[in-house]
């Protein structure tokens, strides 16, 4: 290969042909030629390219296409062969570099630096397989002392009662699937909290078995298992966007990392190309789906606060657990709110598209989501959310890049290349076949975000093929190809669900939560990356009961469904309607015609299923510290040796107290109703 020794743009493409070529090809600068091979044909080397063989010469695009056809990379030469109009427009392109080079050259040193070599990821890579082991960890840790609590056999929706429904309604309704097809768990072997936690544990073991490198595709594999085993039968609990991105990473992540028995630092090969970009697609679909929602998602009232950039006016103090931080960060002026939100929308809707720019965009993009999501952290309390896709935002760094700051590795790195295994072949295929898989469904999620919350339209879900519903269907049991996208609507309101027990002597003895708003003297914690699932889901109960307040007949029956699951300690298999109608409903019924005594109990059926599909969990909560479950003991401060008359239920509006006392939240009673636990 003859390339123009007085051009820098020249040579950098020369030393990245000849780093592909490994030694195959000879590349020599023209003014040189002459004295090595004096029989040379004289041509215009500096205009153009040439490729040289003892049979023949080419010039232009062509003579790329013959070097990579000399290189065993033959199909872009067939097809400049084959096809006169594919030949015509490379060698017209080729013309308009070639004779636009000080251009192209400044936009290569834009982009790729000061050169063109090839982007390689082994150090990234190999970061990446450890980093991710540790966030594995510490989400099963996370859940591990929380299990119990949920969904153990003592907890406040045990497992087994899930599983028991699931198979009852397949026999029931005489379905043609399996119930691993419903639930894929390994809770289906043993129905114990025995083996609930052998799962975890095993989790646990396979999480530290990725982060210390030893056989990293099994552990993800097995880790990815056990944490869908544990995420299926752990609705609501588990049913967040950061369990979503977990399960996906662990995913993905099997087709990234090596299938090796020890991924060795020194003997690290990177990742496969396909495997990389599913990583690098994934922070794209996060990322944009998660400011796109932002714009298309309205409040019941109209409004949208990301549009009009009073998001951050309410978000500190109204995100489900605010820290101590957040309170400060919300005594800044409304303009850094603006700013910030500015700069929320640059990072989640431009900033990834530039991964799929070259090195440098890329290193920019990742310097600007890493940023991101560390002020995140700084600002809330989201578990592992932000710790996981920091991690995976560490992919997009290459290794140009990261030995300036890991000098020791470029040291003692070994370069070695991919082996061209008959795994690596499988690895490969089944790599093609999930990125369809990934684009297809991704493709769907991000044109439901388009359409928003805007009602009276054809849902698009209809308008998908059977192929695609299919795809959609095996995404959605694995849990494993999701939708992301956080306060699709910002709440400007801060409910509160606040709990009390009345002791004999009259004393009302608060339930106070370890994390959530509580006392208004106790100040917000700080508690990353650990992530507390029942504060977090009671949030979310005391929107849903915020909501209910503007229609009478819902909030009665709420209130109503509440009192009667707490007083006759009803498990969801043994609820009939009957139960509740107290002695003057059903005197009032009977005074009714049948239409009415029909309407109306199809609609408290209506509500009452809404409620349990819903608010389940949380009247089983209310049961469990009735109970004195103790279970509860090391989440709940609640003194199980007082017997208790009665509970109080109140709905209260917190928010930061900036009026420099001692509180750090002011409050407004919303609403509250007692349950008499000696009927």
């Amino acid at each position: 290969m003859v390339w123009d020794g007085d051009c820098d743009f020249c040579k950098k493409f020369a030393e990245r042909f000849h780093e592909i070529s490994k030694n195959a090809v000879e590349f020599i600068p023209n003014q040189k030629l002459h004295k090595k091979y004096p029989g040379a044909p004289k041509y215009d080397y500096q205009s153009s390219v040439y490729f040289l063989t003892k049979e023949s010469s080419a010039k232009g695009a062509e003579a790329v296409f013959n070097f990579y056809y000399s290189i065993e990379k033959k199909w872009p030469k067939r097809l400049y062969d084959k096809f006169s109009f594919l030949a015509n427009i490379s060698e017209f392109f080729y013309r308009v570099v070639a004779s636009n080079r000080k251009i192209f050259s400044l936009l290569g040193k834009l982009f790729y630096g000061d050169n063109f070599l090839s982007d390689t990821y082994k150090i990234s890579s190999w970061v990446f397989g450890r980093a991710l082991g540790l966030a594995s960890v510490i989400a099963f840790l996370s859940l591990f002392v929380q299990t119990g609590l949920l969904i153990g056999s003592e907890g406040i929706i045990p497992f087994t009662s899930e599983l028991n429904q699931i198979e009852s309604f397949i026999t029931k309704s005489n379905l043609d699937i399996p119930k691993w097809y419903a639930k894929p768990t390994l809770l289906w072997f043993f129905q114990n909290d025995l083996w609930l936690y052998t799962i975890l544990i095993t989790g646990i073991v396979a999480s530290i078995s990725l982060f210390v490198g030893l056989i990293p595709h099994i552990s993800i594999l097995v880790a990815w298992i056990c944490y869908l085993s544990v995420a299926v039968v752990s609705e609501p609990f588990l049913n967040f966007q950061w369990d979503a991105l977990l399960l996906e990473t662990f995913f993905l992540s099997i087709l990234f990392v090596p299938w090796k028995v020890f991924d060795s630092k020194n003997d690290h090969n990177g990742p496969s190309r396909i495997g990389l970009w599913l990583l690098w697609l994934l922070i794209i679909k996060l990322m944009f789906q998660s400011g796109l929602v932002k714009f298309t998602f309205f409040g019941a009232d109209g409004s949208n606060t990301w549009r009009d950039l009073t998001a951050l006016n309410y978000h500190y103090w109204t995100q489900p657990i605010p820290s101590w931080i957040s309170y400060y960060v919300d005594k800044l002026p409304l303009v850094f709110d603006k700013l910030s939100l500015v700069f929320t929308y640059f990072c989640e809707l431009f900033v990834p598209f530039l991964i799929f720019l070259p090195r440098r965009a890329r290193r920019f993009s990742g310097i600007m989501l890493i940023t991101f999501q560390f002020l995140i952290i700084l600002t809330g309390n989201y578990g592992f959310f932000n710790l996981l896709t920091i991690i995976i935002c560490f992919t997009l760094f290459d290794d140009q890049y990261l030995k300036h700051f890991l000098s020791k590795w470029a040291e003692n790195h070994n370069t070695s290349e991919n082996i061209e295994l008959y795994h690596e072949k499988l690895k490969y295929i089944i790599s093609i076949l999930v990125l369809l898989c990934f684009i297809s469904t991704t493709i769907f999620f991000v044109k439901r975000d388009l359409r928003g919350s805007v009602l009276n339209q054809v849902t698009t879900s209809n308008q998908s093929s059977a192929f695609e519903k299919k795809i959609l269907e095996i995404a959605q049991v694995s849990r494993s190809m999701n939708a992301y996208g956080l306060f699709r609507v910002m709440t400007k309101t801060r409910p509160e669900i606040k709990i009390e027990l009345q002791s004999e002597n009259g004393e009302w003895h608060p339930v106070i939560f370890k994390y959530k708003p509580g006392d208004e003297r106790k100040r917000p914690l700080f508690f990353f990356p650990h992530m507390p699932r029942l504060d977090w889901q009671i949030w979310f109960e005391a929107l849903y009961y915020e909501r209910l307040l503007s229609d009478p007949f819902a909030i009665s029956t709420y209130q109503n469904f509440l009192s009667t699951i707490v007083i006759k300690d009803l498990d969801i298999d043994d609820i009939r309607i009957s139960d509740f109608l107290d002695g003057k409903a059903r005197k009032t019924l009977e005074r009714l015609p049948p239409s009415e005594k029909s309407f109306y109990m199809n609609r408290l059926s209506s509500r009452i299923n809404i409620y349990l599909n819903n608010s389940y969990w949380f009247s089983r909560l209310l049961s469990n510290i009735v109970s004195g479950n103790e279970a509860l003991s090391d989440h709940l401060n609640i003194d199980s040796e007082l017997e208790y008359l009665n509970m109080k239920i109140s709905l209260i509006h917190y928010y930061f107290d900036h009026s420099h006392n001692e509180n750090w939240w002011e409050t407004k009673m919303i609403n509250s109703f007692n349950i008499e636990l000696s009927n």
